[in-house]
């Protein structure tokens, strides 16, 4: 008897002792202390763990979250003994005062199987400012305002004021990112959306009270006043080819100018593939293959200023009609190629080679006007058959010959890509057939997509 109660004894001891060991291990792995000041520039964090903490562990399992994930804080960490780390969170003077949590997560201690959690949440206490005021403003845009720190919302409405001759333009107020889908809401950045679209080229005021103050509970500290215009109305200039002309070129660079300066600009001809360039005020539309003679075509523009504006432009042409006569089409973009048309129907088509880069063939509408057998160039030491002249020193010929006659076989592999001095180049007997069948007084388009 006396063995069994002294066995008994025994087992709630080491109940007691294995009771105790797993409330000290509880106690030890959510225990952490947490102190934080606050100077004008930083925040100093202070975390003291009960235990010693494995301290590359800690360093990897921490994170420092801002609110607003697209400006980041400088952090700085440092370790007091095995078992206190400080943190030194400095903003960039970007944005100041946001809401700051420090998280760790499942960190190490030096005590087999025991770790550390926990979230500590900081936030500096910063006056409002205003930082920037975008001077031009969109008719039917929004008024945007930049703070060095975040707004309280709720101090908003009715503190910030957009006038017009003194009287306030009916609107809300909404921080950015309020209608985003993504919910990345920044509440240092305010943006005024008005009722009705503001008048064009008008001054307008805005007027923040005093009542406004930082998310962080600090009031402005005076009212501030400034000035905004809205952008003048986004006018057409001109167009080329002009609305209704007649007698375009079959490949036209499709022009479109407007009164300011462009952010963007889509370009739609019917039918017509294409690419759109801005530049500046100036919208150019190349096409990517030629047009149809005696075809006509339209043109839709939709344009975006600088500032903000809009316009929807349309305006019409008509290519000039070649009947049934034979033109010439020469491709230099990608895959070097000559097609003959007669009329509207392609006839021949020919791979070529133009001009290199250091030596382009000229782009724009030409005319045969002469024509010879052979020629021979004692600077380049090459010659070629059955030359057509388009333009000046510009032909189309047979693949060069050597000072032996002979064609050049390695140039006659070119075919295809640029390879002249800016000439034409075509096989031998495609440049006999073009010798051939090709008359004086015949169009040339040569054109690539730049």
């Amino acid at each position: 008897m006396r063995r069994i109660v002294l066995l008994s004894k025994m087992r709630i001891a080491g109940f007691l002792a294995l009771l105790l060991l797993t409330s000290t291990s509880l106690v030890a792995s959510f225990w952490v202390v947490s102190e934080t000041t606050y100077t004008d520039h930083e925040t100093v964090v202070r975390i003291s763990f009960l235990v010693p903490m494995r301290q590359s562990d800690t360093e990897q399992k921490l994170r420092v979250i801002p609110d607003n994930p697209r400006v980041e804080p400088q952090v700085d960490s440092k370790w007091a003994g095995r078992s206190t780390m400080i943190l030194r969170i400095r903003e960039p003077e970007e944005l100041e005062g946001q809401s700051i949590r420090v998280k760790l997560t499942g960190a190490r201690t030096l005590i087999s199987a025991l770790t550390k959690s926990t979230t500590i949440v900081t936030q500096r206490a910063v006056r409002p400012e205003l930082r920037n005021l975008t001077p031009t403003v969109a008719s039917h845009g929004a008024v945007v305002m930049r703070f060095n720190t975040p707004l309280d919302p709720k101090t908003v409405p009715g503190n910030i004021v957009l006038l017009h001759n003194g009287v306030p333009v009916p609107g809300r107020w909404e921080p950015s990112g309020a209608d985003g889908p993504s919910g990345n809401v920044d509440p240092s950045v305010w943006l005024f959306e008005p009722r009705h679209p503001l008048l064009h080229d008008q001054p307008y005021e805005i007027v923040i009270k005093k009542g406004v103050s930082s998310q962080s509970g600090v009031p402005l500290e005076a009212e501030i006043r400034g000035a905004v215009r809205s952008a003048p109305a986004l006018a057409l200039v001109s167009s080329r080819p002009t609305d209704k002309a007649v007698e375009v070129d079959l490949h036209p660079e499709i022009t479109v100018e407007y009164n300011q300066p462009l952010i963007r600009a889509e370009v739609r001809v019917h039918d017509v593939r294409g690419r759109a360039d801005v530049w500046a005020n100036r919208v150019q539309f190349t096409p990517l293959e030629v047009l149809l003679p005696g075809e006509t075509y339209d043109v839709e523009v939709e344009a975006t200023s600088l500032h903000g504006e809009e316009i929807k432009t349309a305006f019409r042409f008509t290519t000039r009609d070649v009947q049934d006569r034979m033109w010439v089409a020469v491709d230099l973009e990608g895959t070097h190629n000559v097609t003959v048309f007669k009329g509207r129907k392609p006839i021949k088509t020919f791979d070529a080679s133009g001009g290199k880069v250091t030596s382009p063939t000229p782009l724009g509408t030409y005319y045969v006007y002469n024509r010879g057998y052979c020629f021979y160039n004692a600077r380049l030491h090459e010659g070629a058959y059955y030359w057509v002249q388009f333009s000046g020193p510009f032909l189309f010929h047979s693949i060069p010959f050597d000072a032996s006659g002979k064609i050049m076989d390695q140039e006659a592999e070119k075919l295809g890509e640029p390879a002249s001095h800016g000439c034409v180049r075509l096989s031998l007997e495609d440049a006999r057939w073009f010798f051939e069948n090709v008359p004086n007084g015949t169009m040339i388009v040569i054109y690539n997509e730049h």
